[in-house]
C-alpha cells in the first residue's frame, strides 16, 4: 500500500513543479521528497516526472495518478480538521487581470491542504481582498507586498503570425500590424509605443483573454515574459531596439499576523 506522506509528496510536487518547493510545503528536507518520489516510481514501475534544469514535468501516468489521488489525499488530511469541528475560516484572494493565476494556484491547493480550515474566495476588488497576487506598482492600500518574480516584457505572437518567423524584431516592424490592447495594465502606455499609429485588433478584459486572442491572430500584445509558459500556440519575442521594460510580480497581503503567514508560507 503506498503511504499517505508519500502521496502527500508527490501532489505538492506535482503542483508545484520541482522538488525543492515541494519540500517546503510539507516543512521537510529536499532530499527527503526526490528520495520518497524515487520509491514511488520503483514501487509502481514508471516514471512519473522528466527532470530538467526548469523544474518536473508530469508524464502521462502522472496526471492520472494525481487525479486518482488527490480528492483522497484532501479528504484523509482534512480529517482531524473535520472530527474537530474547527471552523472554516475565509480567505479572499485578488488575482490582478494582467496575471493568470495559474501560476499560484497550485500553491494556493498546497496551502489549503496543510491549513485544512481555510477557504479561498475570489473578489474583484482588492481593497477587499486578505492577500493579492499583482504587481508592486498596483498595491493596495494597508497591504505589504512580497516580491515574488520580476519578469521582461516581450511581444507575444501567434505562431502563424508573419512576425513570429523574424530573425530580429524592431518597433517599426509592429507598425504594420494590428495590437490587442489591455488598458487593464499599469505598464500600458509605456508599452504601446506609437499607438496610435496602428489599428487595435482587439481591446481584452484580462490577459488570459489576452493570451486566447493573441493565439487566435487577432493581433500582437505586450505580455510578460513568464505568459508563454506551456503554450504552443503563441510565440514570445524581444525587442531589439527598444526596452520595453519589466514587471515586478508577487504577493500582497493585509497587515495582519494571520495574513502574512498565508503570503510567506504562499510564496
Amino acid at each position: 500500500m503506498i503511504e499517505l506522506t508519500t502521496l502527500r509528496y508527490f501532489i505538492s510536487a506535482f503542483e508545484t513543479g520541482t522538488f525543492s518547493q515541494a519540500a517546503r510545503a510539507n516543512g521537510v528536507s529536499q532530499p527527503s521528497v526526490s528520495s520518497a518520489i524515487q520509491k514511488l516510481e520503483e514501487r509502481l514501475n514508471t516514471s512519473l516526472f522528466q527532470r530538467s534544469k526548469s523544474g518536473l514535468t508530469p508524464t502521462h501516468f502522472a496526471n492520472r495518478l494525481y487525479y486518482d489521488a488527490v480528492k483522497s489525499v484532501d479528504h484523509l488530511s482534512t480529517m482531524e480538521t473535520r472530527l474537530s469541528d474547527h471552523p472554516q475560516r475565509t480567505v479572499r484572494v485578488y488575482c490582478a487581470p494582467d496575471m493568470l493565476i495559474n501560476k499560484i494556484a497550485p500553491k494556493l491547493n498546497s496551502l489549503r491542504r496543510n491549513f485544512g480550515t481555510l477557504a479561498f474566495h475570489f473578489t474583484d476588488d482588492p481593497l477587499d481582498s486578505d492577500l493579492a497576487y499583482l504587481s508592486d506598482k498596483c498595491v493596495p492600500d494597508g497591504h505589504a507586498f512580497i516580491q515574488l518574480a520580476k519578469e521582461p516584457f516581450r511581444v507575444a505572437v501567434a505562431c502563424s503570425h508573419p512576425l513570429a518567423v523574424l530573425p530580429r524584431l524592431n518597433l517599426s516592424d509592429l507598425r504594420e500590424h494590428p495590437m490587442i490592447h489591455r488598458p487593464y495594465c499599469t505598464n500600458a502606455d509605456r508599452m504601446e509605443l506609437g499607438a496610435s499609429q496602428v489599428s487595435a485588433g482587439a481591446q481584452a478584459m484580462n490577459d488570459p483573454q489576452l493570451l486566447e486572442l493573441v493565439a487566435a491572430g487577432f493581433g500582437y500584445s505586450f505580455v510578460p515574459e513568464s505568459h508563454g509558459d506551456n503554450r504552443n500556440d503563441i510565440v514570445l519575442l524581444t525587442l531589439s531596439d527598444v526596452d520595453i521594460g519589466s514587471l515586478r510580480i508577487g504577493v500582497s497581503h493585509r497587515k495582519s499576523a494571520f495574513a502574512k503567514n498565508l503570503a510567506v508560507k504562499l510564496m
